[in-house]
């Protein structure tokens, strides 16, 4: 292959002949183009000059140059355009739709955080939660993990918010006791068997030997942490003081699997976050101590980076450097 500097005369797939063209992208010095064709097949090459690629500064050319005004302008094209797309554009609590920002407000009614993903994000597609406003009752969005019957997934789409965990897991672990109307094809009922028969360790173990667990968000090592709930108690209950990102992802445990998982101590938590305000009060308060002392003691203020003094902090510092100035006359 040629380089910038040395360049072959003769053409590299021929031989035959004297180079005329040199590829954009390998460099390779062709003399037609039916040789250019065969160096593209042979050398799966495309022609097309890779634009980030590293160039000596003593090699650069008009051509480079040029190359790189258009690809800032490309950029700058690609930047305009996602910042267009509504799709792209994180939904924050100013640009949500009416629906959701009621969803999120009477989330938060319930002493629950809900946050939601962007647009284009699939969880964010496949979430149906939804708030009934006119009877205030809350339909959640539920995923189901079993790890102990091979990650198996299920999801359930309008759970009320009032029901009881155990009777809504009563009926995932039990398909078949759920009451539909009119007759049910073959085919469904076959895949409720199926299904019913991966859990079977589930309702073998029953309730007393089974954990339910929430996937933990906005803690320390999330990735990693978990929520225990209550059975007893209902949906509802077991999301407050809880972080959900557009829906909960519950994982149904054996109980001697436990030790695999990490819970997370609300206790715990919230000493860790409390600690965390008063160091920071701890360190404003050093930092404003630090400033009183060096005004008292006369050491000058450096005021273009001290910003936090007030106009009356200002006037004494001022006046202390003015009477400063007099005595030394």
């Amino acid at each position: 292959m040629a380089t910038c500097s040395v360049k072959l005369e003769e053409c590299e797939v021929c031989g035959g002949r004297s180079a005329k063209y040199t590829c954009p992208k390998c460099e390779v010095r062709t003399c037609c183009l039916d040789c250019v064709k065969i160096h593209k097949k042979e050398l799966d090459c495309d022609g097309i000059r890779d634009k980030t690629k590293f160039v000596p500064l003593k090699a650069f050319t008009d051509l480079d140059v040029l190359s790189d005004y258009r690809l800032l302008e490309e950029v700058g094209r690609s930047v305009d355009s996602f910042q267009r797309d509504p799709s792209k554009k994180y939904t924050r609590l100013g640009n949500l739709p009416v629906h959701l920002h009621k969803l999120k407000t009477a989330v938060h009614h319930r002493n629950t955080k809900l946050e939601f993903l962007p647009q284009n994000f699939s969880r964010h597609k496949i979430n149906t939660t939804y708030y009934k406003w006119k009877t205030n009752e809350l339909f959640w969005r539920i995923e189901w993990i079993f790890p102990q019957a091979e990650n198996m997934k299920h999801n359930d789409n309008r759970v009320l918010e009032t029901e009881r965990l155990s009777t809504i897991l009563g009926r995932v672990l039990d398909p078949l006791t759920i009451e539909t109307e009119g007759s049910e094809s073959i085919e469904v009922i076959n895949l409720k068997i199926a299904y019913r028969e991966k859990l079977q360790y589930y309702r073998a173990a029953g309730f007393s030997n089974i954990k339910v667990l929430l996937k933990a968000e906005k803690v320390k090592r999330c990735d990693s942490r978990f929520h225990e709930l209550n059975l007893t108690e209902t949906l509802n209950e077991n999301l407050e003081n809880k972080t959900i990102i557009e829906f909960p992802v519950f994982y149904v445990i054996l109980k001697d699997h436990s030790d695999m998982y990490e819970i997370v101590d609300t206790d715990e938590e919230e000493a860790s976050t409390e600690a965390e305000q008063t160091r920071g009060n701890l360190k404003r308060k050093h930092t404003n101590n630090q400033r009183v002392k060096k005004k008292n003691e006369g050491v000058p203020v450096n005021f273009f980076f001290d910003n936090d003094l007030t106009d009356s902090e200002n006037e004494s510092m001022e006046m202390v450097s003015k009477n400063k100035m007099y005595s030394n006359l």
